[in-house]
């Protein structure tokens, strides 16, 4: 189920609704022929404010050339209000870095022309990009400031979107009295102003919180007053598809399933039209739970692999097309290399032809000539030469990569067959009357193993993929560590009981500084190990400590242990995933997805280990 959280672009959101192709398709022959900067840039932002709804991507290429003119016209109103559109954009892409980056830049230049009104609008939205990223700390601090502006220009609408955005804000962390008197607040300033998108907004919002509390007659009262508000107007296809979503998970709380059936086909019907894959995936999810709740498991299962399949169908499709443009940049280097070749040849036969003539006219002009032409075919060479290393060494590039993408399908081909392949039998053997009671327990234990495997797995290619095509930078923030490794044991803490191991911890220090989902992966890919490499009734040791300029994060287990030649391989990344002391499978993918996600913190991972008396893997992270 998604919140809305109030989006403040510079004009009203509703108008840009309004817009058709035949508008885009007159603004962009407008913009072709117009030479005038200040209509260019009028035109230029109608442009990106229509491609906002459908095509964020385009709406930056517009924002900014924008931004570009207004630089040129030294005009500081229309770069600060391009570089916020621009941060809009950018977050509509889930560019959290980028946005962040333009709405700073433009409160810096509202703060520098003293112009409040937009200086609050850059203050919430920087709090709305924090609030995405879940440090509710940082997003609260901004709608302070942007409350304490609001209220000396005595502007009640603003104010209204500064309480709806702290109501989501204590709605996400689970403070629903709190979210409660905020939306509430924020609900009595819209229903006097009568304007329709933030009705929908603020009704939604409070539906969501009543539905988190419970309160499921009231969340079904307010998302049913939202369909009466839209009735017959012209909304975005995706913004719809959101509301009956919502509306339809609410049902389902509310046990009226068939109201829930009706409004999830809508709610998917929308989302189809609009083509918004991450909206069906999420009806998809919502849809699972509601027949779990109906003890309907054919259909749960249905609706989960539905769920997963376009999930992994989006990852492919990703992962497909970075791999084709790596291809094509390849090619694209050979050819230009062909075509310098093809050049050198052309200018060599040239002087060949002058030389003859020049040799007609004057032995001095030959000799003359001969050594100018003689020079620029060795700098050609030198040229082509250095040009030929440089393919060799990209060349070199795509053949490690190929082999990254080599083992990453194997991966997906084998480890992930596999549990889909026991989930399988476990549903035909359950039919089977003639299994034991005790039997059915213990395959229905073996089925759920495969499928935590099975989702470890997805959680961390993704992780991985999300690594490669974004190739963002690691946010280095202080890391509460008791937190870290209480949220470590509580995942890991199934998998540790079906073989009684006890772990321990024993933290001398409790801040690191690293990024709080980095240091996450990796400690659970390495205590989901240890677990699966000790004995029954094992135990397991997490250890905390500072020495000099470095904090020493380390696992230890009583398991199996490794010689010297498996410890290098692992270094190495040439070991394959070996099954665990119960038998558990594994893929392979966790430690290299732990070594390079410890890169981007500056951090390593030492290993220590001795046959039969178990390992110690460390992450040693710099102060």
């Amino acid at each position: 189920m998604r919140k809305f959280f109030t989006l403040l672009l510079l004009v009203n959101a509703l108008q840009s609704f309004a817009q058709t192709n035949m508008a885009l398709d007159s603004l962009l022959i407008e913009a072709d022929k117009n030479q005038h900067d200040s209509i260019k840039i009028k035109v230029y932002n109608e442009i990106g404010f229509i491609y906002t709804d459908n095509n964020a991507s385009k709406a930056v290429d517009y924002f900014s050339k924008v931004n570009e003119l207004g630089k040129k016209l030294k005009n500081g109103l229309i770069v600060a209000n391009s570089h916020y559109d621009l941060g809009f954009a950018y977050l509509l892409q889930a560019n959290y870095d980028k946005s962040l980056q333009n709405y700073i830049a433009s409160a810096k230049i509202y703060e520098a022309l003293k112009d409040n009104k937009r200086l609050s609008n850059a203050y919430m939205s920087i709090g709305n990009v924090y609030f995405q990223n879940n440090d509710i700390n940082k997003a609260g601090h901004y709608y302070t400031l942007a409350e304490a502006i609001v209220l000396k220009l005595n502007d009640s609408m603003r104010l209204a979107n500064v309480y709806n955005s702290w109501g989501n804000a204590h709605d996400k962390a689970k403070n629903y009295d709190s979210a409660l008197i905020y939306l509430n607040k924020a609900y009595n300033v819209y229903i006097n102003k009568g304007d329709l998108y933030s009705m929908i907004n603020i009704l939604s919002n409070l539906g969501l919180t009543y539905k988190h509390l419970n309160r499921t007659a009231e969340a079904l009262a307010n998302f049913e007053d939202i369909k009466k508000r839209i009735y017959g107007q012209d909304m975005p296809k995706d913004l719809l598809s959101m509301i009956y979503n919502n509306l339809a998970a609410t049902y389902s709380q509310a046990k009226q399933y068939p109201k829930a059936s009706a409004a999830f086909d809508t709610s998917l019907l929308y989302a189809r039209e609009a083509n918004a894959s991450y909206i069906v995936m999420e009806n998809y999810s919502n849809l699972s739970d509601m027949y779990g709740a109906m003890q309907n498991h054919e259909q749960e299962a249905a609706y989960l692999r539905k769920y997963y399949h376009l999930k992994d169908s989006l990852f492919s499709a990703d992962n497909k097309n970075q791999l084709t443009q790596l291809d094509a940049d390849y090619q694209l280097e050979k050819k230009n290399s062909e075509l310098v070749k093809t050049e050198a040849e052309v200018v060599k036969r040239k002087s060949q032809r002058n030389v003859l003539l020049i040799i007609a006219l004057a032995g001095f002009a030959i000799l003359a000539g001969l050594g100018y032409f003689y020079s620029r075919i060795r700098k050609k060479n030198s040229m082509l030469n250095e040009q030929n290393e440089t393919i060799h060494k990209q060349n070199t590039e795509l053949q490690t990569l190929n082999s990254v993408k080599d083992r990453l399908f194997s991966i997906i081909s084998h480890d992930l067959r596999n549990p889909l392949i026991t989930l399988q039998s476990y549903l035909t053997l359950t039919n089977n009357d003639a299994l034991s009671a005790d039997k059915k327990e213990q395959y229905r234990l073996q089925t759920s193993n495969a499928v935590n495997q099975t989702s470890n797995m997805l959680d961390n290619l993704l992780a991985w993929a999300n690594m490669q095509i974004k190739n963002t930078k690691a946010s280095i923030t202080p890391v509460d560590l008791d937190e870290l490794v209480s949220d470590t044991k509580s995942g890991a803490q199934a998998q540790a009981s079906q073989k009684q191991v006890i772990i321990h911890e024993d933290l001398a220090t409790t801040t690191i500084p690293g990024d709080y989902n980095i240091l996450s992966i990796a400690l659970r890919n390495i205590l989901t190990n240890a677990i699966k490499f000790s004995d029954k009734e094992g135990n397991i040791w997490i250890n905390a400590e500072r020495s000099d300029s470095e904090v020493v994060l380390s696992v230890k287990d009583e398991g199996v242990g490794m010689n010297e030649q498996q410890v290098e391989e692992l270094r190495t990344h040439q070991q394959s995933s070996s099954a665990g002391t119960a038998g558990e499978k594994g893929t392979g993918l966790g430690l290299y997805l732990v070594q390079e996600l410890l890169n981007k913190i500056n951090a390593r991972l030492e290993i220590k280990s001795e046959k039969g008396q178990g390992s110690t893997f460390s992450i040693i992270i710099p102060t």
